[in-house]
C-alpha cells in the first residue's frame, strides 16, 4: 500500500545513513522502496524486513534499470558511497556515475525531488575541511564534485546535503545549515536522515546545496554564516 506521502526510493539503504533514513521515511509516512545491488545486497537484508518497505533489485550503471526501480514512485533520495575511498575508478562508478545514473532515472521518471548526500570538503566547501583531509580522500570528493555539478545542470528538482563528519556519540540533535561552503562540524547519522527526508517536500530547500551540521560543532566565528532553512 502506498504510503500516505508517496513513495520514495532509497538508494543506500543497507548502509548506516541509509538504514537511518529508511527508519526516518517510515516514521513520516512515506512507502519506502529499498534499492538493492548486487552482489553486496542479499534478497533479505537485515534491518529492511518491515511492514511500509520493498525491495527492487537495481543497476547502479544502467538508468533504465534504474528508472524502472522508480516506476511510480515520487521521490528519490541516494545514500550510495564507494566502499573503497581510495580507488579512483570506484568512486568515479558510485559517487560518480551512480548518481549521475539516479539523476537521469529521476528526471526519466518525472520525480518530484532528488536528494543526495554527498560531502563536506566537495566543490566550494574544500576550503572547510583540513588539507590533510582532502589530500587523503581527494578520489572521492572529486567524484562527489562530478556529480554535483552534473545534478545541478540537468533539470530535475534536487537537494543536495553535505554532512559535516559523522559522529559516534550523541550531540546537541540540532542540525544547523550552511551554504557556499563556510564552515564544516559533525553530524549524526540520524540527523542528516531527517534532513533529507525534510528535503523531499520543503520547497525551501529545492535546487540548493547545504552543509549541514550539528550546532555544537560550529565554531563560534563561523555561526554568522549559519543559514535558515523553513
Amino acid at each position: 500500500m502506498e504510503g500516505k506521502k508517496g513513495i520514495v526510493v532509497i538508494a543506500g539503504a543497507t548502509g548506516r545513513a541509509g538504514s537511518c533514513i529508511v527508519d526516518e521515511a517510515l516514521k513520516k509516512g512515506y512507502q519506502v522502496r529499498a534499492l538493492l545491488v548486487k552482489p553486496f545486497d542479499p534478497p533479505q537484508p537485515p534491518g529492511l524486513q518491515k511492514e511500509g518497505v520493498e525491495l527492487h533489485y537495481g543497476d547502479m550503471a544502467s538508468v533504465e534499470s534504474l528508472a524502472q526501480v522508480m516506476d511510480g514512485a515520487q521521490f528519490v533520495i541516494s545514500a550510495i558511497g564507494s566502499k573503497k575511498p581510495f580507488s579512483k575508478k570506484e568512486n568515479d562508478k558510485i559517487d560518480n556515475m551512480g548518481n549521475q545514473n539516479l539523476a537521469k532515472a529521476a528526471k526519466a521518471q518525472s520525480l518530484q525531488r532528488l536528494v543526495v548526500i554527498s560531502s563536506t570538503g566537495v566543490g566550494n566547501s574544500k576550503d572547510a575541511v583540513p588539507f590533510i583531509y582532502r589530500l587523503l580522500m581527494g578520489p572521492i570528493l572529486k567524484a562527489k564534485g562530478k556529480s554535483e555539478e552534473f545534478i545541478r545542470t540537468l533539470g530535475v528538482d534536487y537537494t543536495i546535503i553535505r554532512p559535516g563528519g559523522y559522529a559516534g556519540e550523541e550531540l546537541s540533535g540540532k542540525t544547523v545549515f550552511g551554504e557556499g561552503g563556510h564552515f564544516s562540524g559533525r553530524v549524526t547519522r540520524e540527523q542528516i536522515a531527517a534532513v533529507c527526508v525534510d528535503a523531499l517536500s520543503n520547497p525551501a530547500m529545492k535546487n540548493r546545496t547545504f552543509e549541514a551540521v550539528d550546532e555544537s560543532t560550529v565554531k563560534e566565528e563561523k555561526r554568522s554564516h549559519i543559514v535558515t532553512v523553513q
